[in-house]
């Protein structure tokens, strides 16, 4: 079990520190003597290639660009209100106001950079004093999952397309790591498909799975099993319910499989329910704010369990507490991912300034028991962009080179938004109905064509 003590006492030294620059940061930010004097907002409807499995064929997306009366601007993706409410509580205010952080979102970021003409991720390496390596090509993890066609009827990918599927993403667009959402079919047939991929990519591409915690524990225990020789990087919090059950099984999962857990809760886990309450002056949260430095770990939850191998947080949380969370991860011997949401451009390019800011640690030629260092603890980020058509950054989509992304160099985030691909992919109500059709007639069969015997409750249909 964990030395939950020295844990506690590590996160809570490191979450002062962090605050202590955080405040830095913004009173650098602030003193620069920016106010917002003008806001554009934008809406866009981004197509799946293919269409993701039952749940959609496009995604709406809306972005932000605030514009400071100094000439800079920073991009947000995803926004918090609509765009005439966003201005009345933003316009003439002070960028790095606490009162409209949570509005900002990712602009935030994007300023904080511009303002220190610096790429974000060398400004936070400088703010922190790292002396950590510097590295800027990040492994990205291509997702995967059953395809049904696109409202062209193009790119299916089924059952017995999967494995060549696979194959095209490392032989043609270079990945390295593959990711399996693994709810499309039931799973016992997940065994099944391992091996079929296995057989044909071979073992010097990794694998990891995420069933999206869509399993009982005995089905996750009989997959896990079933493919113990194929070598998988990991397997995503397989079982669901409350997060007590998620936990409970992790941890009896791990004492019986040799295949790594990696979660998005346990990070380690903090206090749920238990933030403290928002001052009145701060009305309004938002994306990447930082906010989970103000809650404690979950020492009592900690004591009993021990469910996970990887820490895997999601990015919107925050550079800061993305730092925060991997530092007290590596100091308990965890190793560490990056969870991936919904993201375009902004919101990748965000993810890739924060791997290169947190994950490069420093280790020695020669390991030296007792020193502190967890060599092999780094893995590639989990991404969604493979799967998206194009993108609304300037460029188009961001290019992939040996399954990694480079950090964009420019000021801030480094990308700025294409207004003419933000009007190629804008969204309309024409757009939205034709795809809301589409998957309508989808879901009508889908567990017929996915081949399921039972429901999602376990009862033959």
């Amino acid at each position: 079990m964990y030395e939950i003590e020295a844990i506690a006492n590590f996160d809570r030294d490191l979450v002062k520190d962090i605050k202590d620059r955080q405040d830095y940061i913004n009173t650098r930010g602030h003193d620069a003597g920016h106010k917002i004097k003008n806001v554009r907002t934008y809406r866009v409807l981004m197509p799946w290639r293919g269409t993701k499995r039952w749940d959609g064929s496009a995604e709406g997306f809306s972005f932000a660009e605030f514009e400071t009366d100094q000439g800079l601007v920073g991009i947000a993706e995803g926004i918090a209100c609509e765009g005439e409410e966003l201005r009345a509580h933003t316009l003439g205010k002070n960028p790095f106001d606490p009162e409209i952080r949570g509005l900002l979102g990712l602009a935030y970021w994007d300023l904080v950079g511009k303002i220190a003409s610096k790429p974000l991720y060398q400004y936070l390496r400088d703010v922190f004093d790292l002396d950590t390596p510097v590295v800027t090509k990040i492994p990205i993890a291509a997702y995967t999952w059953y395809r049904f066609p696109d409202i062209n009827g193009k790119h299916q990918v089924d059952f017995e397309t999967y494995p060549q599927h696979i194959k095209s993403l490392v032989d043609d667009e270079s990945f390295r790591i593959i990711k399996l959402s693994m709810c499309d079919f039931e799973p016992f047939r997940y065994i099944e498909l391992i091996h079929n991929i296995r057989d044909l990519v071979g073992y010097d591409i990794d694998i990891r799975v995420d069933p999206h915690a869509s399993w009982s524990e005995s089905e996750a225990l009989r997959f896990m099993l079933g493919v113990e020789d194929c070598r998988l990087e990991w397997i995503e919090e397989p079982v669901g319910g409350r997060f007590e059950n998620i936990f409970r099984a992790g941890d009896r999962l791990r004492k019986i499989s040799s295949i790594p857990i990696s979660s998005h809760a346990w990070l380690p886990p903090l206090k749920r329910n238990a933030a403290p309450p928002r001052p009145e002056s701060i009305p309004f949260s938002g994306r990447y704010g930082d906010e989970t430095l103000d809650q404690q770990l979950d020492i009592k939850i900690m004591e009993r369990y021990n469910p996970a191998d990887v820490s895997s947080p999601d990015a919107y949380a925050g550079p800061l507490a993305l730092k925060r969370y991997y530092d007290t991860a590596r100091f308990a011997g965890m190793e560490l991912g990056m969870h991936s949401a919904y993201e375009l451009g902004p919101g990748t390019a965000i993810r890739l300034h924060i791997a290169a800011f947190t994950f490069p640690y420093k280790i020695p030629y020669h390991i030296v028991w007792g020193n502190g260092t967890m060599p092999m603890s780094l893995h590639g980020l989990d991404s969604h962009y493979n799967q998206w058509v194009g993108d609304v950054i300037k460029g188009g989509k961001m290019c992939y080179e040996d399954g990694c992304l480079s950090v964009p160099e420019g000021e801030g985030l480094g990308v700025e938004l294409d207004k003419d691909l933000l009007e190629h992919f804008q969204w309309t109500e024409e757009k939205q109905l034709l795809h809301n059709h589409h998957i309508d007639s989808i879901r009508e069969n889908h567990l017929d064509k996915l081949g399921w015997r039972k429901d999602r409750m376990g009862w033959y249909r």
